[in-house]
């Protein structure tokens, strides 16, 4: 049997922060400096959307005859920064589901941030081991029966999909579909049951298993802790997992949902941060070099009546809310201790001014 301590030893950093600063269309991809890198995402994502028989070729008959409007499609490239500063370039084709008209429920819930707490506190307490399973293109896994929905043809069509006249019909869910997360939760959770799971009362994202395993789901994001005799159950759900799903990385987690875990050799203890997801709010504001301050704002500031000292307003309001809005995002995470200053900043998110901005910072 392997040892916590070594299976500690041997991991490796993951991928999960995501930066969807300067997003491109598919044009701007093409030519840019990284093309290679995104041409070579496109490849991998059109071989999982043909080796999961995402779409299906329609008769010219019922081409003929369509009368449901069709949706569009498109590219959506993001790039994915690692622990260890390593960049891993995605592309995906997602439909533009703002078009559908016609659909069921949509409705799926995610893992709880205080779900997600506690157990990193039993994983520290008892020292059990926390591994980390991304489930690649987990949106095309599951079947979409009962809508009929044709999707066109966008830049870098699939081989054999390249005449812009053929005509298809989606059998598989796409990312941005607005039925595609319940679709996924409903397929991941009748595959959980069937590896002996059952589904937690207080979190529907957290399946528990008899024999001590714990898993947690974020859309494709799933964390597994486990004591260290339960071993041999994780090898066998270990083992039924990629039959079922394409998984990208299964090892020791040291990040989930843009927190970084930090985990001592030979310690109980666990320290929760995300520097990376800090460093990508503070670029757009070139700020990675900014020097540290002792309290989150400075008590003799004033945040209110600011039209009565002369400053005008902001023009870029949006820009100020995505600052508070990410501050905010942080607070609940891992940082506590600038919550009051957030909520101060946030009575303002209507109309700041320059003070404002310059406590933000």
């Amino acid at each position: 049997m392997i040892s916590a301590n070594a299976l500690i030893i041997i991991a490796k950093p993951l991928a999960s922060t995501s930066i969807n600063s300067n997003l491109l269309v598919y044009a701007e991809a093409i030519d840019s400096v990284p093309h290679e890198h995104w041409k070579r995402a496109m490849k991998e994502e059109c071989t999982s959307i043909v080796l999961n028989n995402t779409f299906a070729i329609v008769n010219s008959r019922e081409g003929r005859q369509l009368r449901v409007k069709q949706i569009g499609t498109k590219w959506v490239f993001k790039t994915k920064h690692h622990p260890d500063s390593t960049i891993r370039y995605t592309a995906h084709q997602v439909i533009q589901g703002y078009e559908q008209k016609y659909f069921g429920e949509t409705y799926a819930p995610v893992g709880k941030l205080t779900t997600f707490r506690y157990l990193i506190t039993q994983v520290g307490k008892h020292y059990w081991i926390i591994d980390h399973l991304d489930v690649v293109t987990a949106l095309l896994n599951p079947e979409v029966k009962d809508d009929y929905i044709y999707p066109t043809q966008t830049e870098g069509r699939l081989e054999g999909l390249n005449a812009p006249t053929i005509v298809v019909r989606l059998k598989k869910a796409l990312y941005s579909l607005k039925q595609a997360p319940r679709h996924w939760q409903n397929y991941i959770n009748r595959f959980f049951l069937c590896l002996e799971f059952i589904h937690s009362l207080a979190d529907p994202n957290l399946s528990l298993r008899s024999d001590g395993i714990l898993m947690l789901l974020y859309v494709n994001d799933i964390s597994m802790l486990f004591p260290e005799d339960a071993m041999p159950g994780v090898f066998v759900v270990k083992a039924r997992i990629p039959e079922q799903s394409k998984i990208k990385t299964l090892c020791l987690s040291l990040h989930f949902i843009s927190i970084d875990i930090h985990r001592k050799e030979n310690a109980t203890g666990i320290s929760l941060g995300q520097q990376a997801f800090i460093t990508t709010i503070l670029k757009p504001l070139t700020m990675q070099n900014a020097h540290g301050a002792s309290t989150p704002m400075d008590p003799k500031v004033k945040l209110n009546l600011p039209e009565d000292r002369g400053e005008k307003g902001l023009k870029d309001i949006k820009g100020y809310q995505a600052i508070v809005g990410s501050l905010m995002y942080t607070a609940l995470e891992t940082r506590p201790d600038i919550s009051i200053t957030v909520a101060a900043l946030g009575r303002f998110n209507s109309g700041p001014f320059t003070s404002h901005l310059t406590e933000a910072k």
